[in-house]
């Protein structure tokens, strides 16, 4: 009885935390199409409409083992690569022809199997 109750748990715990996740991807994603759709590209709206949805986003969608080697900063140019290539994504959607963001970049990065970056190509990258 008591092996079914934490199975029952941990089922319950995971899929809560899932869709807490998921409920959080979604807000991050829809707050970065409205900066899109009504940009202001000044450096405090660039950071906060921008930057944070997008290292949120990151930590929101790694895996746990990510999140510790993020936090430790273990793997830290992993984060900084990803918020970045977010950050990119999105602001070309407004300032198009980013120095360093070509075609060839973007559809080489878009290949990756990670669902971040699947999900941010999906999101904002236009080919």
């Amino acid at each position: 009885m008591s092996k079914f109750y934490l199975i029952f748990i941990s089922i319950f715990l995971l899929n809560s935390c899932s869709s807490a996740d998921s409920k959080l991807q979604q807000k991050y994603i829809k707050d970065l199409h409205k900066w899109i759709n009504n940009p202001e590209m000044n450096d405090s709206s660039i950071r906060q409409k921008v930057q944070a949805p997008c290292s949120k986003l990151t930590m929101v969608m790694a895996t746990a083992s990510e999140r510790k080697s993020f936090i430790s900063h273990e793997d830290i140019e992993e984060y900084d690569f990803r918020a970045g290539f977010c950050m990119s994504a999105v602001i070309e959607n407004v300032v198009p022809n980013q120095p360093g963001f070509t075609k060839e970049l973007k559809m080489n990065i878009c290949r990756e199997s990670i669902p971040f970056i699947q999900l941010i190509c999906k999101e904002f990258i236009k080919y």
